[in-house]
């Protein structure tokens, strides 16, 4: 139901923010698997009764939202656990695409009813560069702290 969904969304939000970054995700992921697999039976596709009652644009927008400020806030890992790396970001990638390849059939990408399909892969591009810049500052931050070492002994 929404209500469940919404209440879920809502976990995301609490997961990301207290750096539960990977759980939130995962969560995040089946939630969307969900909805693209019984947006239908949701009434996401539909504006014939009874279905006219329920903010389909809302319902989108914060299901979209969700997944941009948890983009947003990828960094704040509170763990190496929690980080999400390269093969997440992938993966997440993967699932969008697939997502909307079914919802197409509808209408329900990149419009202000459906997944926005643009904006949360750029959001994922801009992780997984993100990623790319955290190893590379990480690993010359390694190289420089072994040069000290030696050059110490």
């Amino acid at each position: 139901s929404f209500e469940e969904i919404q209440s879920q969304l809502k976990q995301v939000l609490d997961r990301v923010e207290q750096g539960a970054v990977l759980k939130a995700f995962e969560l995040l992921s089946r939630i969307t698997d969900a909805v693209v697999t019984n947006c239908e039976a949701l009434g996401l596709t539909s504006d014939d009764p009874p279905y006219t009652m329920i903010d389909r644009d809302g319902f989108w927008q914060g299901l979209n939202q969700c997944w941009l400020f948890a983009l947003s806030h990828c960094s704040l890992a509170k763990s190496e656990e929690e980080r999400l790396e390269d093969q997440h970001m992938y993966h997440l990638r993967d699932s969008v695409v697939s997502w909307c390849d079914v919802l197409e059939r509808y209408g329900l990408v990149d419009y202000e009813m459906g997944f926005w399909e643009q904006d949360i892969l750029e959001a994922i591009e801009a992780g997984i560069s993100a990623l790319r810049l955290m190893d590379a500052a990480t690993a010359a931050s390694m190289e420089a702290e072994a040069a000290v070492t030696a050059a110490m002994l």
